[in-house]
């Protein structure tokens, strides 16, 4: 059965529409009831006392950040803990010239608390870096007068950097086993 040409158009051109749309669509981003804030944390629970725990952060950070050192604010291993400041590039992609530009740079705190068995993450406070200080979670509200459809596309690098970062930080915080060529 072949469909007319018509029916085909109209069908891709609505499977393109739906790709864009969920491309560029706000992600369901975590939100702090208490401070209205982006805010990613978990707490995982992993094999190992605080400093075993302490040390494979500190590992994480060496593997996720080209400059570790630089993000680093606060490194206690005695208490328990690793702040910092990570940053993120944000771009434009225009999908009529295939142009991608730099849309900015977004840094956002990184706390890591280590206890006996287990660990907290906690990623928030997302700002654009301008002149002053811009809150990402602005770019959530649609009713801005000065909303710009391109901030949903912000906030769907940013939420799926953050996934990444906490993907690969839970992975590197697990053990290394180690097999025994047993032959």
């Amino acid at each position: 059965m072949k469909l007319p040409a018509f029916a085909c158009c109209i069908i891709l051109g609505c499977l393109c529409v739906s790709a864009i749309v969920a491309q560029t669509a706000s992600p369901n981003l975590p939100i702090d009831p208490e401070t209205k804030k982006l805010t990613y944390r978990d707490v995982v629970n992993q094999e190992g006392n605080p400093g075993y725990l302490y040390d494979k952060a500190i590992q994480w950070f060496g593997y996720y950040y080209l400059n570790a050192a630089s993000v680093f604010s606060v490194q206690d291993r005695v208490n328990g803990k690793v702040e910092g400041v990570g940053r993120l590039r944000i771009y434009n992609n225009d999908s009529k010239t295939g142009l991608h530009t730099e849309g900015g740079l977004v840094t956002y705190q990184i706390k890591i608390e280590f206890k006996e068995n287990r660990y907290r993450y906690t990623l928030t406070d997302f700002n654009l870096k301008l002149a002053s200080r811009f809150p990402i979670e602005k770019w959530m509200n649609r009713e801005d007068p000065a909303y710009n459809p391109s901030w949903d596309t912000y906030l769907y690098q940013v939420d799926t950097t953050m996934q990444r970062l906490v993907s690969t930080l839970k992975e590197k915080m697990k053990p290394i086993v180690v097999k025994k060529d047993e032959w």
